[in-house]
């Protein structure tokens, strides 16, 4: 039988945006009984004198996927004050994966997500049944992420699907959302899922759109074309009838400083539409990801080992580095570009921990090679698994987002990498950080009813979508001991 616990005195903070007001929360069988100022008959009593109480706090970006099997206590989230993770981000993730594949994909995703040894499951509710199995101490929300659905029906080929392959895609998306997942995630950057043509995504939000649910996309640029591509995923969306949200929301490179007021003018005009814009946003200038994404599409294009045969091409590399240091091959996300300079490039994590906290200036200095010969020479001697922090962003475009009532806080954590903004995954002093009141009562969430647009927390779809994210009477909670304010 689970207790009655009534936190008394508490400074209530109830995730609704409100004033803090003291009050006692009371709290039986992972939901909330009652706040008010009277006290209730509990069987433990506990008394915050003043301290801060408010709803478990949400990591609206993270991939923990594979870390919460060895790590399920998930130290570097529930010291926080996190209780819900949300993953199968950027579009590349664990499940769906096609038969005979898991090892292409855990080859692919280790930089991002670490490594397990075997994948005990090809689809998202395998996966799910497996990580509850973890019991891992936070809650979970899983996306469906577009690049491994498109994988089911035409690997890592970069063309148009037919419809025929366009039905598999759809279809697999409706058995994802049926076995638990809250969304779709698209990586526009990431092959394969930056190999979906804006056809392809509108009918995946049709999709979305008969469950009232929303798209999640790292967009195409953050940098040069951020606005452009921003304002393209709102309309793409709008179009299918689906609500969007924004990953990690930046402005990425100093030519591009400023353009926040841009961004929020899209969002402001989306909503006169009458179409709602969310999105998430760390709040440090540094982006994080793997090494890969500095290299233009077509070096990325394929399978692992003939991503690696290119890299060994002294011709192909000679176009990277032209490719890179001309921005001159089309229309891509140049990373290094967006640097400025490869001092700004740091090397956080690689398989076998060479180079590790040095810049790709400096790793080209040591071994007397051009910054590109540098790259390519990391990346083939760790089999692609190096991962990079780029010093990208501007303090007032991050303020900016932070002000905004539709954003919310998350890690981006990459546990494939150092604590550059990756392990620890920590969020330095935010007042708007993301809150939900997801119950401890089970070892895993996920929502097995249909999606839907969120009620509360309005930069939070997931969320809002089964009731987190606020302290109200009935709701889940996991509530946050925060300290005297």
């Amino acid at each position: 039988m689970s207790q009655r616990i009534e936190f008394q005195n508490a400074m209530v903070y109830d995730g609704s945006g409100a004033p803090p007001t003291t009050a006692n929360v009371l709290v039986q069988d992972g939901r909330i009984e009652r706040v008010g100022a009277a006290s209730a008959d509990a069987e433990r009593v506990i008394d915050l004198d003043g301290d801060a109480l408010a709803p478990g706090f949400v990591d609206m970006h993270a991939h923990s996927e594979l870390r919460l099997f060895d790590h399920p206590g998930a130290p570097e989230k529930v010291t926080q004050g996190v209780t819900l993770e949300v993953l199968g981000q950027d579009g590349v993730s664990v499940a769906p994966v096609p038969e005979g594949t898991q090892e292409e994909w855990a080859r692919r995703v280790q930089t991002l997500l670490g490594t397990r040894e075997e994948w005990e499951w090809r689809t998202v509710e395998g996966y799910l049944d497996a990580l509850a199995a973890a019991e891992p101490a936070v809650n979970c929300a899983y996306y469906a992420p577009h690049g491994n659905l498109r994988s089911l029906a035409v690997g890592f080929e970069d063309r148009p699907l037919d419809e025929t392959e366009l039905e598999t895609v759809t279809e697999a998306l409706e058995t994802a959302v049926e076995s638990g997942a809250f969304a779709l995630s698209t990586g526009l950057i990431y092959p394969p899922s930056a190999y979906g043509r804006d056809d392809e995504l509108e009918a995946l939000g049709w999709v979305l759109a008969n469950h009232d649910g929303f798209m999640v996309s790292h967009v195409w640029n953050e940098s040069d074309r951020v606005v452009e591509s921003i304002d393209r995923f709102v309309r793409l969306c709008e179009r299918a009838g689906c609500q969007p949200h924004v990953s990690h929301l930046k402005v990425a490179g100093e030519t591009n400083w400023g353009a926040s007021t841009e961004i929020l003018d899209v969002f402001d005009a989306a909503e006169e539409r009458g179409v709602r814009v969310t999105f998430d946003q760390y709040p440090w200038t540094a982006g994080s990801t793997m090494l890969t994404a500095v290299l233009p599409p077509w070096a990325r294009a394929g399978e692992t080992e003939e991503m690696l045969e290119r890299l060994h091409d002294p011709a192909a590399r000679e176009r990277i580095r032209e490719d890179i240091e001309t921005g001159e091959s089309g229309d891509w996300e140049n990373l290094a570009g967006a640097a400025g300079t490869w001092e700004n490039i740091l090397v956080t994590n690689t398989g076998s921990g060479q180079a590790e906290g040095e810049t790709i200036a400096a790793v080209a200095a040591e071994r007397g090679v051009r910054p590109v010969e540098a790259v390519c020479d990391l990346l083939v001697e760790e089999d692609l698994d190096v991962t990079m922090a780029d010093f990208v962003m501007d303090d007032r475009d991050i303020e900016r987002f932070l002000l905004d009532p539709r954003g919310t806080i998350c890690t981006d954590g990459i546990f494939g990498g150092k604590p550059t903004r990756g392990r620890s995954a920590r969020t330095r002093a935010c007042s708007g950080a993301t809150s939900e009141s997801a119950g401890r009562s089970r070892s895993n969430w996920r929502c097995t009813r249909p999606l839907a647009t969120p009620p509360t927390c309005s930069g939070s779809p997931t969320a809002g979508a089964c009731g987190r994210g606020t302290s109200r009477t009935s709701w889940p909670s996991t509530p946050t001991r925060c300290g005297r304010t």
